[in-house]
This record gives C-alpha cells, structure tokens and sequence, in this order.
C-alpha cells in the first residue's frame, strides 16, 4: 500500500476511517518505549498527512495510545503532555531536517517550546535535551 494514501485515509473524519485508525493504532505496542521510539514505530506504516486536522486526529489517538499502554509512567501527567510532546518531536524533525528551513531550532529554542506543557508545569530539562539530540541525530521518516 502506498504510505501517503494511507496516512490520508487514516486521517479521514468519517466513522469507517476513525474506526479503521482507531483498530490500527490500538494494535500497537508501545510499552516500555521512550516517545521518540514511540513516535517512529507508530510512523513506519504511513506517511502524515499534509492537512492539520488529519494529522491532530492521528497524533490525539497515538497520544491516548501511548499512555494506556504505559499506565505507570511518571514522567506524563496526561495524554495532553504527550500530544503536545508528539507534535513538538514532529515539527522539530521537520525544522532540522528540512533543507527549506534555513535558521535551524536551537536546542534552547526547543526546550522554551516545550515549557509548561505537563500541565503547566515543565518536562525535565535533561529529558527535552535528550529529545533533541536524538532526533538531530536520526530523522523521523514521517
């Protein structure tokens, strides 16, 4: 299957498709994964889709996902945290990784971004710092 049709269609507001997304994402396994591993696992099967509400969807459902199936993570205060996390991961892969984006993120940049996202309180300094490296390093395929 094309990757690009399918983010597209999973990403589709119709009830087929959320139920269709929904089976496919509650398949996965995202126990004792750190949210960048996470992250890549849930983006191996398709590609994102370009319209942002598509994209809100999937993320809003990896982020529930995410959380059940690491119920004693103390790290999350909530599926918010981890949405808000997710699209950050996402848009700071696309700003390191895209040859349009000039002026690259800064490490400090991406740590201000994330403040007060855990329920107005801010994720561990070294945590984000770890995000960033790692995603410098090696790029989401998204």
């Amino acid at each position: 299957l094309d990757k690009t049709f399918v983010g597209e269609y999973l990403g589709e507001n119709d009830d087929h498709s959320k139920e269709v997304m929904y089976a496919y994402v509650d398949s996965m396994n995202f126990g004792n994964m750190d949210i960048v591993a996470a992250l890549r696992n849930f983006l191996e099967g398709f590609r994102l889709p370009g319209e942002a509400q598509k994209i809100d969807r999937l993320m809003e459902k990896f982020a529930a996902r995410y959380c059940e199936c690491n119920p004693t993570n103390t790290l999350f205060t909530s599926a918010d945290t981890v949405y808000v996390l997710a699209f950050s991961i996402i848009m700071l892969t696309t700003d390191l990784h895209s040859p349009q984006v000039k002026t690259k993120m800064t490490k400090e940049q991406y740590i201000k971004l994330n403040s007060g996202i855990s329920d107005n309180n801010d994720l561990p300094r070294e945590y984000l710092s770890q995000i960033y490296d790692e995603i410098a390093g090696h790029e989401i395929k998204m």
